[in-house]
């Protein structure tokens, strides 16, 4: 149908399939075809161009509803390409542009009616673009509806294909007008691949929310975790009206059941944020005694906002953040106070507990500064989060199912008792503690003196060399 041979004895469903065949034809050749007669037993249509042969006659079926090409002359004579054509109309743009303003939601009109006129090389005025776009918008907007019908069917699935697998659906206090049903407001959903592999996962969980840009909005909260190969396992996402405390409490509420954080273990637990709204009092109420870290990143930007800028101020706070000790950290500090005084007070607001190495716990075994791993996953659902709701939830079953078997497969290879990429950082490592020499501290050899007392240096450095340490 999108590049239809239109032959003599050709035979048609309806007169809507024929018609969107010579649609095809017509933008397909830059012709401009008219019908001259339609009624319940023939449609005939002919090239508009004054002199041009061209012709086609359908005729019905006797005693059925197909209609067939009874006659036809398949020759244009003295027409070329009509840019001006009058079969372009809202509706037909519409639907045939259906999936690329879908995929698009960003374009403007003028930037879509000049995508149409040079790919498809016809004539499209302003009017004509808005329309289409705006039909396009309207019926994707009633895909969304009829997709928002089919959630139950969709857990009903998951139900039969994956009954370990954890979901819940919220519904709203508002109804529907017309059906008085309950509207849909939140969905949560993790699989139990995730659930079960968490067990063998850094206790380190990042957290973050992005917008979604289909016709219906809301936004996609989601977690990641952190594995024994240093590589990113999303554990559970959600659907929900908004980034907002209650929405927040509701998603960390299942989360927290699933991944196993009791009570008695949240101190076991590192969560990594952007602090996003209300994403904090959420935490409080739910699972008050994990450690929560802030996104440096996301640090060094409202610092921005607050008024400290310059690149001296940046390094000054990532070199605080990248201190590993105490002693580093006041340095790097004490460096920042002397850049700008305001600066150092406004920091001072903020624990370092949150942002500094130097400060962090030592039982999520890993020294993480920013969320990337939430950024990047949310990058790779980019292409979901443009979709209605079951299509943008099968998009990401199948992301998570491919990564996981990938993985797996990766793993199987394996030969070494240690993950590939933690080989890798520890050769990094070796390489640099080649270069490095022991030294005795002053103190030690104080307490050596005291031990041996009185005796000669000489004496004295042959019994260290006795008992293998050289000063």
């Amino acid at each position: 149908m999108n590049d239809p041979e239109l032959t003599l004895g050709m035979t048609f469903a309806s007169k809507k399939q024929f018609r969107e065949a010579v649609q095809n034809y017509g933008f397909k050749n830059g012709k401009d075809i008219r019908t001259i007669r339609n009624d319940a037993l023939r449609v005939i249509v002919e090239c508009s161009q004054d002199g041009c042969p061209w012709r086609i006659g359908l005729r019905k079926v006797f005693h059925s509803d197909a209609w067939r090409i009874l006659n036809m002359v398949d020759v244009h004579e003295g027409c070329s390409w009509v840019w001006e054509n009058s079969m372009v109309k809202a509706d037909v743009v519409a639907k045939r542009w259906a999936k690329q303003l879908n995929n698009n939601p960003e374009w403007m009109m003028t930037k879509f009616r000049d995508t149409v006129t040079s790919e498809k090389g016809f004539y499209l005025s302003d009017q004509q673009a808005y329309k289409a776009m705006w039909k396009a918008k309207k019926q994707r907007i009633g895909d969304t509806e009829e997709n928002f019908k089919k959630i139950w069917s969709y857990c009903a699935e998951m139900d039969r294909t994956n009954p370990r697998t954890r979901y819940k659906v919220k519904l709203s206090d508002l109804q529907d007008g017309e059906t008085g049903q309950e509207r849909f407001l939140r969905m949560y959903i993790c699989w139990d691949a995730s659930k079960q592999g968490f067990g063998h996962c850094r206790p380190l969980i990042g957290v973050d929310g992005c917008h979604l840009r289909s016709g219906s909005g809301g936004m996609l909260l989601t977690t990641v975790g952190v594995d024994v190969n240093d590589s990113l396992f999303p554990l559970a996402y959600a659907i929900v009206e908004g980034e907002k405390r209650e929405s927040w409490s509701w998603f960390l509420k299942f989360l927290a059941e699933d991944l196993g954080i009791t009570k008695d273990r949240e101190h076991d637990y590192t969560f990594i944020s952007d602090k996003q709204k209300g994403l904090i009092p959420a935490f409080e109420e739910i699972i008050p005694g994990v450690e929560h870290r802030f996104c440096v990143r996301h640090l060094h930007s409202n610092m921005k906002v607050a008024g400290f800028q310059g690149k001296a101020m940046k390094d000054a706070l990532w070199e605080c953040a990248r201190a590993t000790t105490r002693n580093s950290y006041t340095s790097a500090l004490h460096k920042l106070r002397a850049l700008d005084e305001e600066a150092y007070q406004w920091l001072g607001d903020k624990s370092p507990i949150e942002w500094s190495r130097s400060h962090f716990s030592t039982h999520t075994h890993c020294d993480m500064l920013v969320n990337n791993i939430c950024e990047s996953f949310n990058a790779a659902l980019l292409g979901a989060r443009d979709q209605p709701i079951i299509d943008c939830l099968e998009t990401i079953r199948k992301m998570l199912m491919s990564k996981f078997f990938e993985q797996r497969q990766k793993a199987a290879g394996w030969k070494s008792m240690i993950c590939p990429s933690i080989v890798g950082k520890l050769k990094k490592i070796e390489k640099q503690a080649s270069g490095c020499l022991a030294t005795q501290c002053d103190f030690f050899k104080f307490e050596v003196q005291q031990l041996y007392g009185g005796q000669h240096q000489v004496d004295l450095e042959r019994k260290l060399v006795h008992v293998g340490i050289g000063i």
